[in-house]
Parts: C-alpha cells; sequence; structure tokens
C-alpha cells in the first residue's frame, strides 16, 4: 500500500498491518476527558512490540514550565521502528475509548510537511486484569455499512494513490464534527464485526493485548 496521500494517517495502517476509521475531527470534547493512571508505564504486545504510555506535559509558554494534562504521550517501538501519537481517553456510555492522533513528522522538506493533515483514529478500551485491550475500529467494516446505506454520516472517499480511481479500493475519511461522531460511536460501538478482518473471525489485525514489561 503506497502512501503519497495523507502520510501521518497512515501510520497507523503499516502498524497495524490494516486499515482504520479515520476522522479529521476527534472523537472526543474536552469535557469527556477522563485520565487514568492505570494506562501509564512501558507494556508489550504479542509482536514484543514496545509500547510507552505517559502523561502528556501541555506548553503553557516561553520561560513557564510545562504543566500535566489529561492526554497521553505513547510511542510504539516494533521492528519498523518508533512512531509517536498524543492519545485522549473519553467515556461513552460507560465504555473507554482512546482517540489516537500521529505526532510524527516523517517529511523530507517542509514543502512536504504543509502538505499533510494528520487524522484521528478510535479504539475501545478495556483495563482488567493488569493489561490493556485495545481494539481499534476496522474501515473495511464502516465501508461496509456505507455501501449497505446503513448510515448516513459526513464523509470522503480517498484514493491511496493518486493513480488509484477504483472506488472500491479508497480509504473512507470521516469529516462529521465530534457530536455526530460521538452518535455514531453510541450507535454501533458494540459491535463485533467492527474489529474483525473481511471474512474471517481473526480479531488479532485490530485487537492488542498490552502487558507490562
Amino acid at each position: 500500500m503506497k502512501t503519497r496521500i495523507i502520510l501521518l494517517s497512515l501510520l497507523l495502517i503499516f502498524i497495524l498491518q490494516g486499515c482504520l476509521v479515520k476522522s479529521l475531527h476527534p472523537f472526543y470534547t474536552e469535557n469527556d476527558t477522563i485520565f487514568n493512571k492505570e494506562l501509564l508505564g512501558n507494556w508489550t504486545d504479542k509482536d514484543s512490540a514496545a509500547w510507552e504510555i505517559r502523561q502528556h506535559m501541555r506548553t503553557t509558554g516561553l520561560l513557564k514550565p510545562d504543566t500535566p494534562d489529561k492526554s497521553y504521550d505513547i510511542s510504539l517501538t516494533d521492528n519498523k521502528g518508533t512512531s509517536h501519537f498524543i492519545a485522549h481517553l473519553f467515556r461513552l456510555e460507560d465504555q473507554l475509548y482512546l482517540d489516537f492522533l500521529p505526532t510524527d513528522n516523517n517529511c523530507q522538506n517542509d514543502l512536504a510537511e504543509i502538505h499533510l493533515v494528520p487524522t484521528h483514529s478510535l479504539a475501545k478500551i478495556d483495563l482488567s486484569g493488569g493489561k490493556i485491550t485495545i481494539s481499534w475500529y476496522n474501515e473495511e467494516w464502516l465501508i461496509g455499512l456505507f455501501n449497505k446505506n446503513k448510515i448516513r454520516i459526513a464523509h470522503e472517499r480517498v484514493p491511496y494513490d493518486p493513480d488509484m480511481r477504483d472506488p472500491e479500493s479508497m480509504q473512507v475519511i470521516l469529516t462529521a464534527q465530534t457530536r455526530e461522531l460521538q452518535k455514531f460511536i453510541i450507535k454501533y460501538g458494540n459491535d463485533p464485526e467492527a474489529f474483525k478482518k473481511e471474512k474471517s473471525d481473526i480479531l488479532s489485525d485490530y485487537t492488542f493485548v498490552l502487558s507490562h514489561k
């Protein structure tokens, strides 16, 4: 899969070897966010990738000390390298979610950098048994809902490569505002098909279980 468009938004695709539900706008509001110290620390997943989760320190101004806020800095290191994200934990109807936004700058020059548009991705979170279960929403599942006219939410279909115009080979970028995104989350938050591979019951492509190192 080539990456000529929206490079930052595709970092997770390479990491997870799949396509994720992506949005221009966050899935949370500031009033929704919570902070849970259980997420902090050094973790590893079944593929031995290293996850470092720290509390984000917000810059308050020149010569002023940074202050902690309710978001997280996440570094994910695997055999392809290290990627960095800022994540916000929030709750909707008793379900925890993480909104991921990549913070990497993978550009070779300033002109390329100003063309990049980072996007948000969404994952369900479970904290139990001293482990973190992260389940990302699968873009193939979302496209299936659109193709069957089961949902109506603002979005654009964007080619992964400008030379490819097949509508079946395009990514979906949600463009709805946060409140509309949350209505969608509430309606489909418990759909088990959201985390499966196409034509398969295997969850591993979209679900990660993290254990303390």
